[in-house]
């Protein structure tokens, strides 16, 4: 049994995911739908901070798939929950939530991306989607080797203005609890991170998510991106929302005029 057939014959029927606010989406196959690996594609990518949301609100909105967070609430989750012998439960807390992830990465070649690419997409959609979703070289190197028609963009920031961003933010889903750990920082930035944590610039909540995250992920850019024409690197430290947001729209854009040129 593969992976995907053991999610809908063991996980799926046990969960209600709703899904009418992506009536072009479907989780097990219909007629007339086909592979979201087959649709092409921009893919967002990047780590918890570094400015994702903002891009994608900048954007026209063309995003009819869902996010990372919903396929992990809809997909990972459950099944590692599931593989575990555990009852199946919400999670909000962000380490159990990379907790969870990592498992269903240990069970499934490709983790979250592959997890995307089981989504199934209305055959009227033709132009290419936004969404956003992956973490990491394992998912990153996953999709640019199975899936050639997305476009992989990944967003990157210096880990302590990251950090002070994450640190400053009020969002609901940034749930964890508190520890001031700077062990897993690389060591040129460990002093500066003590005295931005000192000073309350930098919050424990924020580096027990980066903390976490970074144990899944790591902390840096996809290092092979150049051996693959559809990666894209924009470092954004110096770069306005709106300056991101164009760059992302230009591929989309070359993504689009390529497509017409094939019809």
């Amino acid at each position: 049994m593969t992976a995907r057939d053991f999610y809908l014959e063991q996980v799926y029927p046990q969960l209600d995911i709703p899904l009418a606010q992506y009536p072009l989406v479907s989780l097990a196959p219909l007629a007339g739908h086909h592979a979201l690996g087959q649709q092409p594609l921009v893919m967002l990518v990047a780590f918890t901070g570094t400015g994702k949301t903002t891009t994608l609100n900048l954007l026209p909105n063309r995003t009819v798939a869902p996010s990372r967070r919903e396929i992990a609430d809809w997909i990972a989750i459950p099944m590692a929950q599931v593989i575990c012998g555990e009852t199946l439960r919400p999670v909000t807390d962000r380490v159990q939530r990379f907790h969870y992830t990592r498992l269903f990465a240990q069970q499934v070649d490709g983790g979250m991306a592959r997890a995307f690419s089981w989504l199934n997409l209305a055959g009227q959609v033709k132009d290419p989607i936004l969404t956003e979703g992956l973490r990491g070289e394992n998912e990153i190197e996953y999709a640019l080797r199975h899936f050639p028609r997305w476009q992989i963009i990944e967003l990157t920031l210096h880990p302590i203005i990251r950090l002070q961003r994450l640190s400053g933010r009020q969002y609901d889903f940034d749930r964890a609890g508190a520890d001031a750990d700077l062990s897993f920082l690389p060591a040129e930035f460990r002093t500066q991170a003590q005295t931005l944590l000192k000073s309350g610039r930098i919050s424990p909540k924020a580096l027990t998510i980066v903390r976490a995250e970074a144990a899944n992920y790591g902390l840096r850019p996809f290092a092979e991106g150049h051996r693959y024409p559809n990666y894209h690197h924009i470092q954004i430290d110096r770069r306005s929302p709106e300056q991101v947001a164009h760059a992302v729209w230009g591929i989309m854009a070359a993504m689009k005029e390529r497509a017409d040129a094939k019809n």
